[in-house]
């Protein structure tokens, strides 16, 4: 049976890090994957949440294709939840999923959130047993889809190779 891993992915660049780094995860270890997204719903219901559930679609299934173009077996989905929730979907669906280990993208944090260690991913290391993998790093942090009237694009890629 091949090993599956859980992509979890998001709207910044840190989430087109995590899929090249997935993809070479996945080449080298033989795994299926899975790519997950959580649309992020604010705590306050007053304020609209950053992206649409087709925004969200749409950037889980160009991750698909890229996985799949790259010659991994690959499937996603998304699911919307509050931001304090994000960690306890991300290893829901890991289970769900059966998988072998988890993936993350990485962001640079500032301020008050990097010494408070209130991340997804200590979210998700606190709940899960199994392994999590953090993608590196990107040295700047543009969201994935700009706002509506610019046509700015996102930066270059970091991949990784399966060698």
């Amino acid at each position: 049976m091949r090993e599956r891993l859980l992509l979890a992915i998001d709207q910044f660049e840190s989430g087109q890090v995590a899929v090249d780094f997935g993809i070479g995860l996945a080449l080298r270890f033989e795994a299926d994957v899975k790519v997950f997204h959580v649309r992020e719903l604010p705590k306050i219901t007053r304020v609209p949440p950053l992206e649409t559930t087709a925004d969200a679609k749409v950037l889980v299934d160009e991750a698909v294709l890229r996985l799949r173009a790259a010659g991994v077996g690959a499937d996603g989905r998304s699911r919307s939840a509050r931001i304090e929730d994000v960690g306890v979907r991300i290893v829901e669906e890991a289970s769900l999923w059966q998988c072998d280990a988890i993936v993350l993208g990485s962001v640079r944090r500032r301020g008050i959130d990097r010494i408070s260690a209130c991340g997804v991913r200590e979210s998700v290391l606190r709940r899960s047993a199994l392994p999590v993998m953090v993608a590196p790093a990107v040295l700047r942090c543009d969201t994935r889809w700009p706002a509506e009237g610019e046509t700015k694009s996102v930066g270059r890629h970091r991949g990784l190779s399966p060698s």
